[in-house]
């Protein structure tokens, strides 16, 4: 297990920022005038840590993370952990069978056609707003930004919450949907931790031996690693 999916799996708390660059400037009438920046739009996850780990249970995390420092990208997702996969939990009403049958006819701009589509009726919901949709293997999961039901064409087309950044074919390739998505992120900040005596255990001989609790200095901020594949 990734010391960064160690970070998820142990956190209390985490904030979700993928809000676009905006430039705003205001004339001398105080107007303002917007302008969207081109980007890649990528993920951000400020995670929060309890002060309960104990370092004997978490020397090999403190090593991890440690190595890793603040540039190294690891692989995360939220779907193993009991307490945040109800997060990105996938809301259409495909199931995983027919879910693998679908394949990318093409992707253009944050126009994202599949085909393959399951044999159900034509209201059935496929996605809602804000389920997950990665491909191939590919680490850029996108969103779908409306509800889209089944149809009666072969095809759907998914409107996402960015344009495709991924610079090889997608033609064919298969989809992960939901909390099954994974994220490729890095920590830049990295924050350090300070140990405070506490979290006493006994040993096998019923003796009580010292422990110290980690306490972190900062939350950790996962930015997602972003760039042509």
């Amino acid at each position: 297990m990734s010391g960064l999916q160690t970070i998820i799996n142990n956190c209390n708390g985490i904030t979700i920022n993928r809000r676009k660059v905006v430039g705003i400037q205001y004339t001398r009438n105080e107007s303002p005038r917007t302008s969207l920046t081109p980007t890649y739009n990528p993920w951000r996850f400020s995670v929060q840590m309890p002060g309960s780990l104990r370092y004997n249970e978490a020397r090999s995390l403190m090593e991890a993370i440690d190595t890793l420092d603040r540039y190294t990208p690891q692989t995360i997702t939220f779907g193993n952990v009991s307490c945040l996969n109800w997060i990105f939990r996938y809301q259409g009403a495909m199931t995983s069978g027919q879910i693998n049958t679908i394949t990318v006819q093409s992707f253009t701009g944050n126009q994202l056609v599949l085909t393959g589509l399951p044999t159900v009726g034509s209201s059935t919901v496929l996605f809602e707003p804000n389920d997950l949709i990665q491909i191939g293997t590919n680490p850029y999961p996108f969103t779908s930004t409306t509800q889209i039901l089944r149809g009666s064409g072969s095809t759907v087309t998914i409107t996402t919450n960015r344009p495709n950044i991924i610079s090889s074919s997608v033609v064919g390739l298969g989809i992960t949907v939901g909390n099954a998505c994974q994220f490729r992120v890095f920590c830049p900040n990295m924050p350090t931790y300070s140990l405070s005596p506490g979290g006493y255990q006994k040993n096998s001989s019923g003796v009580v031996v010292g422990n110290a609790l980690i306490n972190f200095d900062s939350e950790f901020d996962l930015y997602e690693w972003v760039g042509t594949t």
